[in-house]
């Protein structure tokens, strides 16, 4: 049987600078980065990005920067670790279960909100198998409504090892629906084969929700990919991230809506950073992020027009980030009330 092409694209990933033809400071330079957070870069964003460039919106998302190694942030910036009620399986909320299920991405993403797994020194979570999803279902009287597989990049198991995982959840009473949180439509699109797009039709209700951050990331391998999971009845929904110097601009937002549209996917989320360490130089102010939704909105359709949430850790929840839910703006952040009551100071 002959090799699966999204598996030769992933063992042909660039994880140093050599590659790259920079200068040799440059390439110094990121090495030093490399020490404590590796590179990975897959044959598909590597074809995207203009490495030479440094104002490139995909080079700045994949290729190692010495900012990388300021001081601050937070390792866990979520307290994912406080919530975890069995291997691979965290439960912040009472009506969802996010499923850790692999430990690597094709791409290793400079604003990763779990730099902590993949950091030279760090340490990979025990992942969720079947019986530790049944198991946790189990455990919840019937209070989950939902289950998201997540990561890492979920779509690195196989189709086999995914219907099972996607079985043991869709077994539980009171399970309404799935969810596959993905950046493989961006980073390896091969992946959205017609077979695995096969199994994923047999579990609906399941919704497919990607990363995407710049127009520039959507081409035709990945509208195609794409189109496959529409096609057998699969919604997409896309969750992009703020960051500064890629898409932090009145254009970059439209363009980027209007790709995910022209793609059929829906502009759903857009999340300020979460301050993990070796992010903050993505950080966008709080302010400015409001006044850029705010001018997208009212000058485009509401369709390309993504909701501004924070993440706040513990059971903070998403939160709409509205002038209702800004209590007070005060000197580097402001004070956002969470969906559990309690106030959280959000640091930017």
């Amino acid at each position: 049987m002959s090799r699966p092409a999204w598996k030769t694209e992933l063992a042909s990933c660039i994880t140093g600078p050599e590659a790259l033809d920079l200068s040799p400071r440059r390439e110094q330079a990121m090495n030093r980065v490399i020490q404590r957070y590796p590179m990975r870069v897959p044959p598909q964003l590597a074809r995207l990005m203009d490495a030479s460039d440094p104002l490139c919106p995909i080079a700045r998302q994949v290729l190692p920067h010495p900012d990388e190694l300021r001081s601050g942030g937070q390792a866990d910036p979520l307290d994912e670790e406080n919530f975890f009620i069995a291997p691979g399986v965290i439960r912040r909320f009472d009506d969802r279960l996010l499923v850790l299920v692999c430990n690597t991405c094709p791409v290793l993403c400079r604003h990763c909100n779990r730099k902590r797994y993949w950091k030279s020194d760090g340490k990979p979570p025990a992942l969720a198998t079947p019986k530790d999803i049944a198991e946790a279902l189990k455990k919840s009287a019937g209070r989950i409504k939902e289950v998201i597989l997540s990561g890492g990049e979920p779509l690195l198991r196989s189709d086999a090892d995914l219907n099972r995982l996607l079985m043991a959840a869709r077994g539980h009473a009171g399970v309404e629906l799935l969810r596959i949180h993905s950046r493989a439509p961006v980073s390896l699109p091969n992946r959205i084969t017609p077979g695995l797009v096969r199994m994923l039709r047999r579990h609906r209700p399941l919704w497919f929700v990607t990363h995407f951050n710049h127009a520039k990331e959507i081409d035709k391998q990945a509208s195609h990919a794409l189109e496959r999971l529409q096609t057998a009845g699969i919604p997409v929904l896309n969750q992009a991230v703020l960051l500064k110097g890629i898409n932090d601009s009145l254009k970059a937002l439209e363009d980027l809506g209007r790709a995910l549209l022209t793609a059929g996917v829906k502009p759903h989320t857009l999340f300020q950073l979460d301050r993990a360490e070796g992010t903050l130089h993505f950080q966008v102010p709080l302010k400015k992020a409001v006044a850029l939704v705010a001018k997208l909105r009212a000058r485009r359709s509401g369709l390309l027009t993504p909701h501004l949430l924070a993440d706040l850790p513990g059971r903070g929840g998403k939160v709409p980030i509205t002038p209702s839910a800004i209590e007070t703006f005060v000197e580097n952040g402001a004070w956002i009330k969470g969906s559990d009551g309690k106030r959280v100071f959000y640091r930017c």
